[in-house]
């Protein structure tokens, strides 16, 4: 994906601060994708914008939570041992953490490392907890 096309999908340049969401409508959007992924375990599906715009409060900028939501799941990709237990039991704690760290697009391009600091995720929600 280059980068003009990645503005244009998520509306955010390289680099960039990705903006602050609100945590209910990070765990709107998740339960959403959880829901959609146990309807379809087989995978194969989209969510509309539409359909997550309706699921979180008016206004809500359902790029940045998508966005921020992904790399969530990313970090529960990669390393399920620690992820797996704390998506389980402190959820909560987890989408807050996600909705509130700083975080920057990172464009249509390579990039090294993680858009956030992985340390200061844990300890958010850590505190959260």
């Amino acid at each position: 994906m280059d980068e003009a096309t990645f503005e244009k999908f998520f509306g955010g340049k390289a680099g960039e601060p990705v903006p602050q969401v609100h945590p209910s409508d990070m765990k709107a959007l998740w339960t959403l994708g959880e829901d959609t992924k146990k309807r379809h375990p087989e995978g194969g599906v989209a969510i509309g914008v539409n359909l997550m715009e309706a699921s979180c409060k008016p206004g809500a900028n359902v790029m940045a939570i998508s966005y921020r939501a992904s790399w969530i799941g990313m970090l529960q990709h990669l390393d399920k041992e620690v992820m797996d237990p704390l998506m389980r039991d402190k959820l909560d704690a987890v989408l807050m953490a996600a909705s509130e760290i700083p975080m920057a697009w990172i464009g249509g391009g390579v990039r090294d490392g993680w858009p956030f600091d992985p340390d200061d995720f844990m300890r958010r929600v850590r505190e959260a907890a």
